[in-house]
């Protein structure tokens, strides 16, 4: 009786057992995904990954770019915005996504998408600089008119610019641009309105310039100036006296004694393709930009842009002396800020296509 008794529990038992075990494992065990969502809460938030960081930088959980989105039955939470780069600003975080959805190009810090049964983040490079390249714009020359001697200023309409001689109209660098063809003596250059540097305590100039000469010319990208006594100028292409070098050369005059004179090889403006020249100017430095990068500069110059006084007549692609070579190039895109740019904004300038 008793070993029938013992015989009946076990029994018992091992059914029990059995039935828990196959409810068991009718059970779907969650994933990790579904525990901790598809981009929310993992430390490990990729490049790109919702808030635009860049390879060097991690969010505090951003989502997997390569995931799909999530079920928008079953949305995960979004997780914190991850980082932008060193310079950037912060991108939005990652919000629950669609079955599918896929996430946003974040090149500018945008938002990814995020979900429960995958992840969506962005495909992004840098953050967003922040850097608005109208700010302080205080003349703009895009030389994109079809033809006529006119180069209008699309910051202030009294002071155009216009063609001498016979301006080309090659593609340029955003748009059209303006070709100067001068094979010995100044035919083609473009004269800009004078006084264009007057009562700045500060600016930026930017051009780009494709330099088509077969040889170091000496003809200047820009030149202002005021007689013999004040100027301002870039040349793409000169030759040192004092030591023979050749290279580009950034030099300016006030009351007949140089106040700067920067030599650089870093750029080769003789390849025939388009270079980008930026100069930053107040009472701290003057520096130099060849293609988005420092290309030298000159602490405490001494000298105000404004203490050049009313320059005229003020050039592109040839000096005053007419018997000194003129450029044979193309311009495109002059500006003139009215303020220094940083070297991450000059950089930005740069990068604008």
């Amino acid at each position: 009786m008793f070993l029938a008794k013992r015989s009946w529990q076990s029994t018992l038992r091992i059914g029990v057992g059995l039935a828990w075990g196959l409810a068991a494992c009718s059970l779907q065990v969650p994933s990790e995904d579904e525990i901790f969502g598809a981009a929310g809460g993992k430390s490990e938030a990729r490049a790109g990954a919702a808030g635009g960081g860049t390879l060097a930088s991690s969010g505090d959980g951003g989502a997997d770019p390569l995931g799909e989105g999530g079920d928008s039955a079953n949305p995960a939470p979004g997780g914190s915005s991850g980082s932008g780069s060193a310079e950037a600003s912060s991108g939005s975080g990652a919000s629950s996504g669609s079955k599918g959805s896929a996430g946003s190009s974040a090149a500018a810090g945008s938002s990814g998408a995020s979900g429960s049964n995958g992840t969506a983040g962005s495909n992004g490079s840098a953050g967003s600089t922040g850097f608005d390249p109208a700010t302080g714009l205080v003349s703009l020359f895009a030389f994109d008119e079809p033809n006529g001697a006119v180069a209008a200023n699309a910051k202030d309409s009294t002071k155009n610019a216009k063609c001498v001689g016979t301006c080309t109209r090659p593609t340029g660098q955003l748009g059209q641009a303006f070709g100067l063809r001068n094979d010995v003596s100044p035919s083609d250059w473009i004269e800009l309105p004078m006084g264009l540097l007057a009562s700045r305590s500060a600016i930026t100039l930017s051009a780009w310039l494709r330099d088509r000469s077969s040889s170091r010319s000496g003809a200047p990208l820009f030149h202002f100036g005021v007689g013999s006594k004040e100027s301002f100028f870039f040349v793409p292409d000169d030759q040192n006296a004092r030591s023979s070098s050749t290279g580009a050369h950034l030099g300016g005059v006030h009351g007949s004694e140089s106040f700067v004179d920067l030599w650089s090889t870093r750029v080769d403006f003789t390849d025939k393709v388009w270079h980008h020249v930026a100069v930053s100017w107040n009472a701290d430095s003057i520096e130099l930009y060849l293609d988005g990068k420092s290309a030298g500069s000159a602490a405490r110059p001494g000298v105000l842009p404004s203490q050049l006084g009313t320059t005229s007549p003020n050039y592109l692609g040839r000096l005053p002396d007419e018997t000194s070579l003129a450029l044979y190039g193309e311009i495109d895109d002059l500006r003139v800020y009215d303020r220094v740019l940083s070297a991450t904004q000059v950089a930005a300038l740069y990068k604008l296509r």
